[in-house]
């Protein structure tokens, strides 16, 4: 299960944060953030689909994550479209697939940050649900907007300077470790991204119950 946490504060000097933890089969390899798509967004990459579960505009700023939803069975005619691919176009303006495209896509919500608003996107197979999130604190799991426990809802409200996020982010309140079919599932990553008007401060740490693990981004 994949989770963002954000406080959303619009008018205030730091007007988002938007924390992420990334789930995923341990043995699926992957990149730490880098510029890897010929622009300036930055994001981890997924060496198998080449996208990314989270990306940021440095001169927006702006941040956008996905967090897969609910999977379908495969097309006919071969395999699903990435949902990596999708915060790259929202931070570049793109929409969202046509119809005809999208209903190729296993379920997801999309998520993407700016001073000024956060907007997500959710689409279970079936419907594509839009929604503009008020201020204040909000979590975002696999399952939707709201759909956390309240242990997860409950930490974050404790939360309140930088040190307060960093500690959230390497507990077990977040993290988790699991076997599939004999494959180790568990949080690989996780992310902090501030947006402030002049500009973002982007932190990624790969070994997420190592709070030492923290180290900026550079974005340039």
């Amino acid at each position: 299960m994949c989770t963002v946490l954000l406080r959303f504060a619009p008018g205030d000097a730091r007007p988002l944060r938007f924390a992420a933890v990334r789930d995923e089969f341990v043995d699926r390899a992957w990149d730490s953030p880098a510029p890897y798509w010929g622009d300036r967004l930055l994001g981890g990459r997924d060496r198998v689909a080449g996208g990314t579960w989270l990306a940021v505009d440095p001169d927006r700023p702006a941040v956008a994550a996905v967090l897969n939803g609910v999977r379908r069975p495969p097309p006919q005619d071969g395999v699903r479209p990435s949902r990596g691919a999708l915060p790259l176009a929202a931070l570049r303006g793109h929409p969202l697939p046509e119809p005809a495209q999208l209903a190729r896509f296993d379920g997801f919500h999309l998520v993407l940050g700016t001073v000024d608003a956060v907007r997500v996107w959710s689409w279970d197979g079936d419907t594509l649900h839009e929604q503009s999130l008020p201020a204040g604190d909000q979590v975002i799991v696999n399952a939707g907007v709201g759909a956390a426990g309240a242990p997860v809802v409950a930490a974050l409200h404790t939360v309140a300077g930088h040190d307060d996020w960093v500690r959230l982010l390497a507990s077990d309140t977040v993290l988790v470790e699991r076997v599939f079919a004999g494959r180790r599932y568990a949080s690989t990553s996780t992310s902090l991204v501030t947006l402030e008007p002049t500009g973002v401060r982007y932190e990624f740490n790969p070994t997420p119950r190592d709070p030492s693990g923290w180290a900026p981004v550079r974005l340039s």
